[in-house]
């Protein structure tokens, strides 16, 4: 089937879709003839439908090419029961510098899975400071062949959508994004609105966690024990936010964090009851289907304790370690004397505390 045929139905721009082939190894970079004249299988209309978000916001380029490929790790849907970041992207940028007259060169867009929406290079009209070139390995003679920011401006805005814009400084974000437009002579109230309902990640952290040296990501995520790629660009800014983000969720919904609006707590009672209670039989349902606690927890925004409160509640099967369960009932025998806190206390150090409320009921 002529890829003319398909598009027919699709009507993707033909610069846009010929740079998508090329960076997804579909066609070869040096092919001079039309792309309208490639014949693939009837089933590549599916691999198009599939991808028609990333075709229309792929970068329009001066000169095609293969572009360095991210692949956005494997992540299970997460319910920000505490921090309540629905509907949201999450957006870094790269700049030619730090002061107010700089350019983006670089831009990224990722969905609250890591899945990359929008990712380009600009060429800008600013020279990169070396300053700059340190941090993030872009070079100026890097960007020669890249877009001008205005000429990609609607991708991003459709890349973004009406969702609301999370980054890690974001103000920064905001207040280069506004100078590059400014530039290109586009509207300043576009970008006023596409950053209207902004979130900062820094700020998020700064109202949980107290004890942090500082709140750059890098610190940031060093104490939740989250790799650095160490690839200070754009894309891998995102995924570091991201990561932060459900770590800090994970660790606020398992450490008492129960925000009162959301579900009213999981034995909790008034409007959202019934709510909750299809929850619960969801849970129970997917335990009973294989799937851990952890992952539970995860998906539907409940504490991992409260999982196995229900787990204990229902007399469902308890999947433990043998060699934890073991270690935990020598521990109750060797401490039968002390108080159950205690008693949690010594058996944290064997075992996560959802484990010892299935073996120990405490």
């Amino acid at each position: 089937m002529l890829l003319k045929e398909m598009n027919g139905y699709y009507r993707f721009n033909k610069e846009r879709l010929k740079q998508w082939l090329i960076e997804n190894q579909y066609m070869e970079q040096d092919y001079d003839g039309d792309i309208y004249d490639l014949v693939f299988d009837s089933s590549f209309m599916d691999v198009l439908e599939e991808n028609k978000a990333m075709i229309r916001t792929t970068p329009i380029r001066k000169k095609y090419q293969n572009r360095d490929q991210y692949e956005a790790p494997f992540m299970i849907p997460m319910t920000y029961s505490n921090l309540h970041l629905e509907n949201c992207v999450i957006l870094d940028t790269e700049t030619t510098g730090l002061y107010r007259d700089d350019e983006v060169i670089e831009l990224s867009v990722i969905d609250m899975l890591g899945r990359e929406l929008y990712h380009s290079l600009y060429c800008p009209q600013k020279k990169i400071a070396l300053s700059a070139s340190r941090v993030n390995g872009i070079t100026n003679p890097m960007l020669k062949d890249e877009p001008l920011f205005k000429d990609e401006w609607e991708a991003i805005k459709e890349a973004v959508g009406h969702r609301r814009i999370i980054g890690h400084n974001i103000e920064f974000d905001y207040r280069i994004t506004l100078s590059t437009a400014k530039r290109y002579h586009i509207p300043e109230s576009e970008v006023m609105m596409l950053f209207r309902d902004r979130i900062d990640s820094r700020l998020i952290a700064k109202k949980y966690i107290k004890n942090a040296e500082n709140y750059k990501l890098s610190t940031l995520c060093t104490m939740f024990g989250i790799t650095d790629p160490q690839k200070h660009r754009a894309t891998y800014d995102c995924l570091m936010t991201l990561q932060f983000l459900r770590a800090l969720e994970t660790y606020l919904l398992n450490n008492g964090y129960h925000n009162p609006s959301r579900y009213n707590h999981l034995y909790g009672q008034g409007e959202d009851e019934r709510k909750m209670q299809d929850i619960k039989k969801a849970i129970i349902y997917g335990y009973k289907a294989g799937k851990s606690i952890e992952d539970l927890s995860i998906f539907y925004g409940i504490s991992r304790l409260d999982i196995a409160k229900l787990i204990k509640e229902n007399h469902l099967d308890i999947r433990v370690d043998p060699e934890v369960r073991q270690k935990l009932e020598i521990l109750q025998q060797a401490y039968s004397d002390q108080s159950d806190s205690l008693l949690i206390e010594f058996c944290l150090k064997y075992a996560s505390r959802e484990d010892i409320y299935l073996v120990l009921g405490k």
